[in-house]
Parts: C-alpha cells; sequence; structure tokens
C-alpha cells in the first residue's frame, strides 16, 4: 500500500502559469467566472487555484452604527460565516446564473431542490421585494435567503422602490428569525440590470433607516459585500455620505440627518486625502466642440444666480438641448438661487451627460483680479469634490469666465489648469478625464489653450506630483489628443493572472492549454467602419461605451470592439447608435449651407420663422427623397400642399436653395431637388482644353468621353473648406487647380456621389502617408496601378481642385498631420504628389474615360 500511495504522489504534479488574455482577471473574480473555473477542473481533470485572488475577502470598511457593526469588504460571499447571507435571486428561484449559481456550485444540489419545492407550494413567481429563505448546504452560513430585485425596466423610481423593500425583507426576516449577523450583494447590479450607483445607494439608505427606525433590533453585523471593485467603490462612497462617517474609520455619527433630496446648494471645504488609492491620476484635456455634445458623468454650466437656463449662451445651448425639464428642476429644488461659492446639481434630462452643475460668477473686476480667480478656483473644486462624491468619472469645464463676465482671456488657461492640477495632487481621485471645452468659432480662445497645453507638454511643468506616481495630473494637447485618440483604448485592458494546475504530470499541458483555449472562445472582435470625422467629444463619446460595457474600442481606420461575446454586441449596438447620431448631425451642418426651410402661419404671412437644423436637415432628407409627406415629431408635414399643422393652427412652409447662388456659371442648369447630375461634354473650351493636354502628355491614347461632376452639396463644402484655408494661411495660395487622380471604375459612383472619402485613402499608394493622393502630371495617375483599365481596356481619371493649404513632407504610415499643416507632400519645394485628410479637401471636376 505504501508503495501504490507513493507512486501516486509521484504522479501528481503541479505548476503555475501566467495567462496574459483581456479581462481574464475580472472575469474570474465574477460568479460566471466562479463557474468557469469548475467546469474547467472537471474538463481538464486538474485542481485549478487562483493565485491572484489572494485571501477570499478583503476588509474595506468597518464602523459601528446604533450598536450594529457595519462592514464592507471585496470578495466572495460564499466564503463568509454570518448567520445569514443574501442571494439576488429571479422570481422562479432558478439558480443558473451568476453569483446564484456559484451558490449552488460551492453549496450542493439541495439549495436548488429545495427552492424548487417552494416553487411547487407557491404555484406563482415570488414578486420583486420578496424573500423566502433555504438551507445553506455546505456553505460556513446558517441560512440563504433569497431576494428579488427589480429587473431594470420598471422605470427609475420603481427599481429603487421595489430594491428597498427587497432588502428591508431581508433584515426584517433576519430578526423575526433571532438571527444576529447577515451579508448583503449588490443585489440586481449584474445581470438584471440595475446602476451600480443608485442600486448601492439604495441599498445603504435601506439599512440606515431600518437602523434607525427599528430600535429594538437584535441584528448586530451586517456586511456589504462584492467581487467588483467598482460597486465596492460605490459602497464604500455612499456608506461615507449616508452614514457621516469621516475619514478615519470607524469614526461616524449617530445623529447625520438623512440626506433627502437636494435642496440647497452644494458647498464645501476641498479635502485632503480620500481614504482609497486605487484612484489614478486625472487627464486633463482640452476640446473643441460643444459641450452640450459630451456624453459624460458631468458637464459645468455657467450661469446666473436665478438659474434663468434663457439668459446666456451657453445656459440657452444646455436649456435646448436637455428641454424644460432641466429649468423645472433648477426651479423646483433652488428656488432662492444660487451664490458664487456654491453649486446647483441636477440630473442631464435629454442631454448625454447624467448630471450637470451650475455655477455662477462674478464680473471681472481689475481691482479685485486676485479675489476673482481665486474664486474661479475655488468654484472648479467644488464641482471636482461633488463630483467625486457621486462616483463622476468624467466632468466637462466650460471656459469659465470668457464672454460676458470679460475675464481676460490670457489668465484662464493656467488658472483650470492649476485649479484640477491642484484638486488631483491633494486627491487619489476616482475622477479620470477632465476637459476643458472650447467652441470652435471662440478662435481666440482656442489659440490661447493650444498654445498654453503645448507649453506646458513641452517642459513637462506638470509632472509636480512626486515620484511615486500614485496621483497628480496628465496632459494632452490638442496634438498629443490626435495622437492618443488615434487608438483609442477604453474598457479592460489584457490581465496577467497567474493559477495553479495540480494534476497528473502527463495531463499538466492539457489542462494549461484547455483552460486559454475556453476563455479565448468566448472573445470576440467586431468592427465598424466609418467615414466621418471623429472629432471633438467623438473620440470619448466612444471611450465611454468602452468603459461601460467592459469591452476594448480602438479606433483606426475601422471601429474595432474586442471583449466577451454578450459585451461586445451591446457595445457594437451603442456604437452604432452614436455613429448614426454623428451622421445625422453632420447631415445638419451641411444642410444648413445648402437650403433654408422656413414657416409661417397663414393669417401672419409676414413672421417668417426658420426651422432648427435638425428640422431643416429632416425636411430637406425626405423631400430630396420625393416623399409626399413626413411624419415627425408628431408633426405630418406636407410636401405637396408645403404646409403642416400645429396648436389647431395651419402653417405654410417655403424651401430656399442657398445653393443657387454659389454655384459656378459654367455649370448646366439643376433642378432644386437635383444636387448631383454628371454633364458629358462634346465640345467646347473645357473639352479643348483637357484635350490638349492629353495630346501633348498622353499621345498614346485617345479621351472616349469626359463628364463635368455638377455635385452641389460637394462643391459648396469644398468653397467653405477653401475659406476657412484662406482665413488661416492668408499669405500662401492653398488651391491646386488642376490635379489628377486615377482611379478604377468601380469607384466611380462614389466619388461623384460623396468625393474622396477615407474609403479611398492609401488604395494603392501609402509611401507619404495614409491619406488619398493626387498628382501633378497626368501620366503618373495614368499608370494602370492607379487607373486600372477594365474589361474594354478603358481607363478613367479624374481632373480635380484639390485644397492644398500648408504643405509639410509625407512619410509612410503618416496618418495625422503636424498642427496646422493641411496636406503632405513629396517634395516641399517642388511638389508633384500631394496627399490629403480631409473628405472635403478635393473636388473632382472632370471624369475623362481614355483608351489606347
Amino acid at each position: 500500500m505504501e508503495i501504490f500511495i507513493e507512486n501516486l504522489r509521484k504522479d501528481i504534479s503541479s505548476k503555475e502559469e501566467n495567462f496574459k488574455m483581456f479581462g481574464f482577471q475580472e472575469f474570474l473574480k465574477s460568479g460566471e467566472g466562479n463557474t468557469f473555473l469548475c467546469e474547467m477542473q472537471k474538463k481538464s481533470e486538474s485542481i485549478i487555484l487562483n493565485s491572484n485572488l489572494g485571501s477570499e475577502t478583503e476588509e474595506i470598511l468597518n464602523f459601528v452604527y446604533k450598536n450594529c457593526e457595519i462592514v464592507l469588504k471585496e470578495g466572495d460571499i460564499t466564503t463568509l460565516d454570518t448567520d445569514a447571507i443574501v442571494n439576488a435571486a429571479n422570481g422562479r428561484l432558478d439558480h443558473i446564473d451568476g453569483v446564484a449559481a456559484a451558490i449552488v456550485k460551492k453549496g450542493g444540489s439541495e439549495i436548488q431542490a429545495e427552492s424548487n419545492d417552494i416553487m411547487e407550494q407557491r404555484k406563482n413567481e415570488l414578486e420583486p421585494g420578496e424573500v423566502v429563505s433555504t438551507k445553506a448546504g455546505k456553505l460556513k452560513c446558517k441560512t440563504i435567503i433569497h431576494a428579488v430585485g427589480p429587473v431594470s425596466n420598471y422605470g427609475g423610481t420603481w427599481e429603487m422602490f421595489y430594491l428597498g423593500i427587497a432588502v428591508e425583507n431581508c433584515l426584517v426576516f433576519l430578526d423575526l428569525n433571532s438571527y444576529i449577523s447577515i451579508a448583503i450583494p449588490a443585489i440586481n447590479t449584474g445581470i438584471y440590470g440595475i446602476p451600480i450607483e443608485e442600486g448601492t445607494k439604495c441599498i445603504v439608505t435601506t439599512i440606515k433607516i431600518y437602523l434607525d427606525t427599528h430600535t429594538n433590533s437584535k441584528i448586530k453585523h451586517i456586511c456589504l459585500i462584492d467581487v467588483r471593485k467598482k460597486v465596492v467603490s460605490a459602497f464604500k462612497r455612499h456608506l461615507e455620505m449616508v452614514f457621516g462617517i469621516s475619514k478615519s474609520r470607524g469614526s461616524t455619527s449617530s445623529n447625520t440627518p438623512f440626506p433627502g433630496s437636494q435642496q440647497e446648494p452644494s458647498s464645501m471645504t476641498p479635502r485632503t486625502n480620500v481614504a482609497s488609492g486605487e484612484y489614478g491620476r486625472i487627464n486633463i484635456k482640452p476640446i473643441n466642440d460643444s459641450i452640450t455634445n459630451a456624453y459624460l458623468d458631468v458637464i459645468v454650466n455657467s450661469t446666473n444666480k436665478i438659474l434663468q437656463l434663457n439668459d446666456g449662451s451657453l445656459s440657452k445651448s444646455i436649456l435646448n438641448a436637455a428641454g424644460p425639464e432641466i429649468q423645472y428642476e433648477c426651479n423646483q429644488k433652488y428656488p432662492r438661487g444660487i451664490s458664487t461659492s456654491t453649486i446647483a446639481i441636477t440630473k442631464g434630462h435629454d442631454l448625454k451627460c447624467k448630471n450637470v452643475f451650475h455655477l455662477t460668477l462674478p464680473e471681472w473686476d481689475e481691482n479685485s483680479s486676485d479675489s476673482i480667480l481665486a474664486n474661479l478656483t475655488q468654484i472648479m473644486t467644488i464641482c471636482l469634490e461633488n463630483a467625486e462624491r457621486m462616483g463622476a468619472k468624467s466632468l466637462a469645464f466650460p471656459i469659465l469666465g470668457a464672454g460676458a463676465l470679460n475675464y481676460p482671456i490670457e489668465n484662464l488657461p493656467e488658472t483650470m489648469f492649476e485649479a484640477v492640477k491642484s484638486y488631483s495632487n491633494q486627491n487619489p481621485s476616482q475622477i479620470k478625464d477632465v476637459y476643458f471645452v472650447v467652441y470652435p468659432k471662440d478662435t481666440e480662445i482656442v489659440k490661447k489653450f493650444k498654445e498654453y497645453f503645448q507649453e506646458i507638454s513641452a517642459d513637462g511643468s506638470d509632472d509636480s506630483d512626486g515620484s511615486d506616481g500614485s496621483h497628480g495630473s496628465d496632459v494632452s494637447s490638442d496634438h498629443e489628443d490626435e495622437e492618443i485618440d488615434d487608438n483609442v483604448s477604453a474598457g479592460q485592458q489584457e490581465d496577467s493572472v497567474t493559477l495553479k494546475f495540480i494534476t497528473n504530470y502527463r495531463n499538466l499541458n492539457h489542462a494549461i492549454k484547455t483552460v486559454g483555449k475556453e476563455y479565448n472562445s468566448q472573445l470576440t472582435t467586431k468592427e465598424i467602419p466609418f467615414d466621418m470625422e471623429l472629432k471633438g467629444f467623438r473620440k470619448p463619446n466612444l471611450k465611454s461605451i468602452g468603459t461601460d460595457h467592459e469591452v476594448q474600442i480602438s479606433i483606426r481606420d475601422k471601429i474595432k470592439i474586442h471583449g466577451r461575446y454578450s459585451h461586445v454586441k451591446n457595445a457594437k449596438l451603442d456604437v452604432q447608435s452614436l455613429l448614426l447620431e454623428y451622421k445625422e448631425a453632420d447631415e445638419e451642418i451641411l444642410f444648413k449651407d445648402i437650403v433654408q426651410w422656413s414657416y409661417f402661419d397663414e393669417n401672419n404671412p409676414e413672421n417668417i420663422r426658420m426651422f432648427s437644423d435638425k428640422e431643416n436637415a429632416k425636411l430637406e432628407k425626405a423631400n430630396s427623397q420625393k416623399k409626399k409627406s413626413l411624419d415627425w415629431n408628431n408633426r405630418r408635414y406636407d410636401f405637396q400642399k408645403m404646409s403642416f399643422q400645429h396648436g389647431g393652427k395651419n402653417y405654410k412652409m417655403k424651401r430656399k436653395n442657398l445653393m443657387d447662388e454659389a454655384i459656378p456659371n459654367t455649370w448646366s442648369p439643376m433642378g432644386d431637388n437635383e444636387l448631383l447630375k454628371s454633364v458629358q461634354i462634346t465640345n467646347g473650351q473645357e473639352y479643348d482644353d483637357i484635350q490638349a493636354i492629353f495630346s501633348q502628355y498622353l499621345p498614346s491614347y485617345h479621351i472616349t468621353k469626359i463628364e463635368r461632376i455638377q455635385n452641389k452639396a460637394l462643391y459648396h463644402g469644398y468653397q467653405v473648406l477653401k475659406r476657412k484655408y484662406e482665413l488661416e494661411n492668408p499669405n500662401i495660395s492653398n488651391e491646386v487647380d488642376s490635379l489628377w487622380h486615377g482611379t478604377a471604375g468601380g469607384s466611380i459612383d462614389g466619388i461623384n456621389k460623396s468625393g474622396f472619402n477615407r474609403s479611398y485613402c492609401g488604395k494603392n499608394a501609402t509611401a507619404f502617408g495614409e491619406g488619398v493622393y493626387f498628382a501633378r502630371d497626368i501620366q503618373y495617375s495614368a499608370q494602370d496601378k492607379y487607373s486600372a483599365p477594365d474589361a474594354n481596356n478603358t481607363k478613367r481619371i479624374y481632373l480635380c481642385s484639390v485644397l492644398v493649404g500648408k504643405m509639410m513632407k509625407g512619410s509612410h504610415g503618416l496618418k495625422v498631420l503636424q498642427d496646422s499643416c493641411n496636406s503632405a507632400v513629396d517634395d516641399i519645394q517642388n511638389p508633384t504628389i500631394y496627399v490629403i485628410f480631409h473628405d472635403n479637401q478635393a473636388y473632382p471636376k472632370y471624369l475623362i474615360e481614355f483608351a489606347q
């Protein structure tokens, strides 16, 4: 027998293997990950230990309130020995997903069997808020309370109501059955979709109310626990706020007033420490966009003391985007308004952000400049502090004090930057990104902020947080932001996880490969093409989708989403929805310059009003598609009668073509609704000029057809960009009127309709950058590799006008031009090849078909 046991021992071997796989560490901490490891042990016939988890639970916070010890832990609820643990169950008590499945796996099948017996006796599902109990099987606790929380489809108020009822019923069950300790997870914040912030706050608040109102309760220990760091962080914030915990562990006030709906403006003294070291540095970025486009946690609004949002350009834009509900909330919660040292906090309503912080600033007074700038720093700190309390990770400031308040522009970049940097240096903040938002048309402010951020990026003056790098601030200038965001990475990253395998030595490698293969089979990558400019907040907004769905999003010529199947599927839907929104926004801008729709009351024809940009685009798009009517926004717009009804009145519509004055006088006539027309040229000066070039430089070829491309929208976009370049580069020639671009027959329709967009970048060449190429010499573009002959040996080439602007020397792989440059060339002194990176930078004037 001894020899047998010794031989068996020799057959058993162990090995630690390091896995580097995307999202693997966080996955293993979840209930689903727990189940995965159990299945892998069976499949690979081995014991697998996760050495990265360390102890099964880690205590984060511990204090006493009303003779009850309240503990916050990060870890696995199934390892605890409290009298009761709470399981977030479904109404069928079918424990097949998440932590519920892990509880049955670890506690034994008798838990599911007893649950089935309960359902057999009831004959109907449990309702949200109801709780039942079963024995604990092999777990260390005495009983399991199965609490049915809400699924995220009732609507916010009802979700929190039912969640609160479920938690209260768990505590009532404890008292009724003479148990004294309980462990409660973040009920239904996983697969059931309850928002983490709202859910954890509701659980904490319910516990406090119960302890306050049940003075005879015998409960002595309540443990809040979860394996997810972000959930534990949310629990911690709300425990500190609701119970009034001071920063020294264990100190609490038992008479802290219950925080109800906020009625008074938020104001506080900036703190110097946060009791958690898990948060990183704040990344500070200037960005050119409208603040209403931000998909962030918080945006800041500078307004007046009485919070009348229809006064002031910034407040008006926020009111228009958020809807009237935001003004109603201001009126209800802050009837006395705010002072220059307080802020008002509202929801984002129809904005893309979660919350809006409203502040008011004093007008500039040269005699009080120091105190005014100090107040600006203080109010920004108050905003950051409140964002921190709410669990925000991203925040956008407008350029505070600019405009009507007359703050000197030269003072603002440094003052605002130093305010955020100082806060970051004093607080290991959970806030990751702070944006300074400059409206693109404020060119002087754009210039000042760009110069300041380039200066501090160059000299490294922002790096003042000490050698450990634990907190502080990172800086991105405009140019850096382009470089970094060209490959935006968001969500989880590739993790390093060490697993220990114990099995027969012959099976060791097989077991290791099985785990890697099985987890990788759960990962997928989806690509989404895009053909619009991702400017302003567009890349950060995509980044936030990656964070929300725990996937990695990278942006180059396509958007790539990488992660687990279910996460990628949901993230892809959100990305596609966002891209559609961007496309519609671009169309609004385009149509705004092409056509103007207006309306007037039949009884008051003199009072003509313009449709909004969105309405203008909707109407033009439907009209150009020859639709008889458009049903939108609870109205029917009749294009045959050119009218619509609203509020019992009949309104007439008018359409004005803004392009008629802008198109070249050499173009053939086009109808009002005709945006694109190809006109064959058979004689005249245009034909003779092109024929002369062919005779001189391509004598072996003959022209078979010349078409003039008449694209109103494309031409107008080109002209708008030309005017922009002329303003930016007044002392140079910004346009080269006759450059050539060879192409294949399959690309013709796309170019005629949309121009040289980025789908044509680098198709045949990348030697001077990954853009669209044009040649000075027709012989170059006439080569077969550029103008490929079709089955009939017909070749095609465009004669184009190109906006080259300020040029730089191109290089292989170039994706982003140097700051203030507009194009890349092969030779600065004598360019023959031009590369452009902007969709409206070239206009295809003529398409020439030719053959030998």
